[in-house]
């Protein structure tokens, strides 16, 4: 049994054995209390109501049985009514309650108590108190140190699920929040991509079955692999790739487009396509171009450090605000804040026909950068059997 179990559980189980040691605990305090403490100081005369040898483990079991009976109206019908601010009924449910209280106390010690000690032929000590006092003393001051550990308890456990009920909510809504941002990228790819195929379609153009091959594994990536949270990220390189491919196509194999990969990004995982926009937005400034288009992805890993360096060309004519602001880049830049708070870095700069693309991610948190890392050298070059033109790719 865990201790998360034992304190937040609602099985019946966890709950009993919760209040049994509640009040187990609180009955060996009495009994060490009254054991040791109430001890006649000598010289003078000092009340005390329960003393070492007057049957202690009854009495104070009888004692605390009044003090549940009490403490439960009060944590459960009194105090809620506190929490949402009901506070002049709350007050005259409590003072009805310590009078009850009282009362039972009264005859608790001056009845019942009296009527053991007469049965086991046990004499009282003390007997000369001020009739009131021992229910006051005895049964209302001790009531207080177990409703207050009650009521602590009791708050400090309704404190605890609200805020792990808020971090709940708030988890969803950000889920929820990556989910529709996530989506958003899906039709816009879908529909450039669809349109695209149907061009090549209607000219009998031999590329169109490799399109399609190429699109089948992107959607096949797309419905079973990204619905989880991350996704390997040699496998998200590997779509990506495919993606440019499917884009070189669509504007007549004008693009010059290389992808440079150095490190080794087995064992890491990314967010889902979390480049797409970045290399979607390249592609895009295609349009602006009337001389040759470019594209340069430069890929760095280095154990859990993820870099993307992303340059391709651009119109001098075209203004810097049109190339920051689009729907694309601010989707991204909120999905990163939603899933890499405070280990990203991003820097989108132009300069002389050319725009910059600087991302930084560490892709575990607190992960130590492994520098020394050997570098494993991999062949990223596939072979096409169809007529589809193949990247640039180098690999250092």
């Amino acid at each position: 049994m865990r201790w998360h179990e034992f304190v937040f559980s609602g099985e019946k189980k966890y709950k009993v054995l919760r209040h049994l040691a509640f009040w187990s605990s609180w009955w060996l305090y009495f009994i060490l209390c009254f054991s040791l403490f109430q001890q006649p100081i000598a010289g003078r005369i000092r009340p005390y109501y329960l003393a070492p040898g007057d049957h202690l483990p009854l009495k104070t079991f009888l004692l605390l049985s009044l003090f549940a009976l009490a403490c439960y109206p009060l944590i459960y019908f009194i105090l809620p009514k506190i929490i949402k601010g009901k506070l002049l009924k709350a007050a005259g449910y409590f003072v009805l309650l310590c009078t009850s209280l009282y009362l039972a106390s009264h005859f608790l010690y001056w009845n019942i108590f009296s009527s053991i000690d007469s049965f086991l032929g046990t004499t009282r000590i003390n007997q000369q108190l001020s009739r009131p006092w021992p229910a006051v003393n005895l049964g209302l001051m001790n009531f207080v140190k177990v409703a207050a550990a009650a009521a602590i308890i009791k708050y400090l456990k309704y404190w605890w699920l609200k805020q792990k009920e808020s971090q709940r909510l708030e988890k969803e809504k950000i889920n929820a929040e990556l989910q529709l941002l996530k989506a958003q990228v899906h039709p816009d790819f879908l529909f450039k991509t669809l349109n695209n195929i149907y061009t090549h379609a209607l000219s009998s153009s031999p590329r169109t079955s490799g399109m399609l091959l190429k699109l089948s594994d992107l959607l096949s990536y797309m419905l079973y692999e990204c619905d989880r949270p991350t996704v390997p990220l040699e496998k998200e390189i590997e779509m990506m790739k495919e993606y440019m491919q499917l884009e070189k196509i669509r504007y007549n194999d004008d693009p010059e487009i290389q992808v440079n990969i150095k490190g080794d990004p087995d064992g890491n995982s990314i967010a889902p396509f979390l480049l797409l926009p970045f290399i979607e937005n390249s592609f895009n400034h295609c349009r602006q171009m009337t001389e040759q288009f470019w594209i340069n992805m430069d890929i760095r890993i280095e154990g859990n450090n993820f870099s993307m360096k992303l340059t391709n060309g651009i119109s001098e004519n075209l203004p810097d605000q049109s190339l920051m602001n689009t729907n694309g880049l601010a989707n991204v830049q909120k999905r990163l804040s939603l899933l890499y708070p405070g280990i990203h870095e991003l820097k989108m700069t132009t300069e002389q026909e050319m725009f910059i693309v600087l991302l930084n991610i560490g892709l575990a948190d607190n992960a130590e950068i492994a520098v020394e890392k050997e570098e494993i050298d991999f062949d990223i070059t596939r072979k096409e059997k169809t007529t589809v033109p193949v990247l640039k790719y180098a690999s250092e």
